[in-house]
């Protein structure tokens, strides 16, 4: 899959967890709604990073299992999450950006065949399907995290600036 193929799956998929599947809908309604949606954006292409670095770093390889994996969104998670300065803002971005980069892996499922490092179709189908389920696992915690988080009401995440 492309990249246009990557955003044309993303953005459906962001709009439509936000509205059944997210405990606050009404970020829909948001007026920071559009740079959720860039956000997903940027983390349905992120995986494809892998083609810069390879210019760099000779033999990384495009779908190389570093980039291609929940490894970023974790990286992420550990200080967004690890102490209790996160503002509402930064968590909807986390959301959306891991959710982006969800939709990558599951899109990548598609057209398979050249993941680096894993020469296996099955496996390949295993390494997508299971860091997939990692990252909806990682966006189910963050999203009970958003309700916990510092005791704010949810009309925090919808209108982080009010």
């Amino acid at each position: 899959m492309r990249g246009k193929g990557h955003l044309m799956l993303a953005i459906p998929l962001y709009v439509l967890s936000v509205k059944y599947l997210s405990r606050t809908p009404e970020l829909l309604l948001s007026p920071f709604f559009a740079f959720y949606c860039l956000t997903t954006m940027v983390g349905a292409l992120f995986p494809d990073i892998d083609w810069a670095i390879d210019r760099v770093i000779s033999g990384f390889g495009h779908r190389n299992p570093l980039t291609h994996s929940l490894l970023g969104p974790l990286l992420l998670y550990i200080p967004l999450f690890s102490y209790k300065v996160s503002h509402p803002l930064l968590i909807n971005s986390y959301n959306a950006f891991t959710l982006g980069i969800a939709t990558h892996l599951f899109g990548d499922l598609i057209k398979t065949g050249n993941l680096t490092w894993i020469k296996s179709r099955k496996l390949e189908h295993v390494w997508y399907v299971l860091n997939g389920i990692m990252l909806a696992v990682l966006l189910y915690m963050t999203d009970f995290l958003e309700v916990l988080h510092l005791g704010a009401s949810t009309i925090n995440f919808i209108n982080p600036f009010s």
